[in-house]
Order: C-alpha cells, then sequence, then structure tokens
C-alpha cells in the first residue's frame, strides 16, 4: 500500500470567474447494487474531499449519461443541479458518466486568465483540460456489461464487478485513451474513511502494456480511482500542455 502525498498529480484549473483550484469530479451513487424497480440517485460531485462535496455553481457540467446492461442510453431524470435518478428496469451493469464543460487557462504574473498565451504577456503556464467521471451500478445481482466502456477520452474499465470481490482481493480494470490501451501510467485509488486529507490515496499501481492493472481492495466500501495524463501541446506557443483526469467510483459488498 502506498499513501501518495498532496499535490502530486493535480493541476489547478479555472472554473468560474477568476478562483483557481485544483478539483476532480466523480460520481457517488446511493445504491451500487440496487434491485429491479429500484431508484437510484445519483450525485455529481465536484472539489477535493471524496465522498461528498456536491457540484453546486452552473456552467460547469457538459452533460451526464448512462448506459443500460446492453450498452443502450438510458434516459436519466435530472432532480437538481447536481442529482439525477435512474430506475432500474433489467438486469446487469449500469454505467454512468459525467463530463465538465474543458477549456484552457493560462497562469501569469498577473493572476489566471481563461484562455491561451495569444495576446497575453508574462504567462508561466497554459494548460487545456478535460475532466471526467464514470460510476459503475450492477443490479440485480447480475454483472452483464461491467465491462463496457464509452467514449470518453479517458476511461477506467473495471473487468469484473467490484461487489463480487471481498476485502483484499484484486479488481483487474483497463485504461483507456481515445479507446486505446494506455501503458505506462499511474492510477491512485482510495476509500471512504482513509485519510480526511485532500488528494491522498490509499493505493497506487500502474498500467501495463495492455494498460490493465489490478487494484488491491484492502478495504470494504466506495472507492475512488483517479487517472491523470498530461501530454505536450503541439504548439508551446499557443499552450504548453493538455491535461485529462478522469475517476471511476465503485463499492464492494
Amino acid at each position: 500500500m502506498k499513501r501518495i502525498l498532496p499535490g502530486l498529480c493535480f493541476l489547478a484549473i479555472i472554473s468560474l470567474g477568476s478562483s483557481a483550484w485544483a478539483h476532480m469530479l466523480w460520481i457517488f451513487a446511493d445504491d451500487y447494487n440496487p434491485d429491479l424497480n429500484d431508484r437510484v440517485q445519483i450525485e455529481i460531485n465536484w472539489g477535493h474531499h471524496f465522498p461528498k462535496e456536491p457540484l453546486d455553481k452552473e456552467g460547469i457540467l457538459k452533460r451526464v449519461h448512462a448506459l443500460d446492461p446492453s450498452g443502450q442510453a438510458v434516459n436519466l431524470k435530472q432532480v437538481s443541479m447536481n442529482t439525477y435518478e435512474l430506475t432500474v428496469k433489467e438486469k446487469g451493469a449500469y454505467v454512468i458518466f459525467a463530463e465538465i464543460n474543458g477549456g484552457v487557462y493560462s497562469k501569469t504574473t498577473e493572476g489566471y486568465k481563461r484562455q491561451n498565451k495569444k495576446g497575453l504577456d508574462n504567462v508561466l503556464t497554459c494548460v487545456s483540460y478535460d475532466m471526467r467521471a464514470k460510476t459503475v451500478i450492477c443490479a440485480g445481482g447480475e454483472d452483464l456489461g461491467v465491462g463496457q466502456n464509452g467514449d470518453d477520452l479517458l476511461e477506467i474499465v473495471p473487468l469484473k464487478d467490484p461487489a463480487s470481490l471481498k476485502e483484499g482481493e484484486l479488481l483487474p480494470v483497463r485504461v483507456l485513451f481515445k479507446k486505446a490501451p494506455l501503458s505506462r501510467e499511474y492510477l491512485y485509488a482510495t476509500y471512504v474513511g482513509f485519510s480526511d486529507q485532500r488528494e491522498t490515496y490509499a493505493f497506487s499501481a500502474m498500467t501495463n502494456k495492455d494498460g490493465e492493472t489490478k487494484l488491491k481492495l484492502v478495504k470494504k466500501g466506495t472507492w475512488l480511482v483517479k487517472v491523470p495524463y498530461k501530454l505536450p501541446y503541439p504548439d508551446p506557443t499557443e499552450c504548453d500542455q493538455y491535461y485529462y483526469c478522469t475517476t471511476l467510483t465503485f463499492k464492494t459488498n
């Protein structure tokens, strides 16, 4: 087990106004193993403090969508700005996705600007960012569709139903970037109750050449897995770096 020190892999991004935050996006469900006809509350969180920091500002979310166990789009009922409701109509794995409005920020000696380097003086760094989240809900005791992936640029795919695993067992996952395996990149995982410190993780692992690795589920409960991924920007006169970040949440029993 490896503890990752705060600040290792988050970048500050501007969300609204002039505040610079080192935020992440994640999804929290009130029931990860519902029965048929149950209604599951899906909460979109945005901030530092897993498991709960509900998104509370308009204009951040780009979209929230879901796939049913057969991979077909399923409707979610929006209850509030950050809460959606899923009605379970068949057995299997429902996959929920969320995405913020990405963008570009530049840090200058005078502060942060929501634009690239063009037309700015004294730019210290420029980042183009994309942040997404995903959760898997297995209904009716079935895991059909648990390994399906969506259309996210960066995505973590569980290869087993987490609820079928016991404390101490290993959960295999695959990390994809533009639908191709992302090799030799780190992912970071934590669970509810591990720490109240921001950006502190219970476990880390590196993907292999096939984009796969295994997470040791050292504690039963609700987990968050995060993958940050950085790439150089093709035109350094315009910006310096692409920053992608995705999370996966699930629950073990």
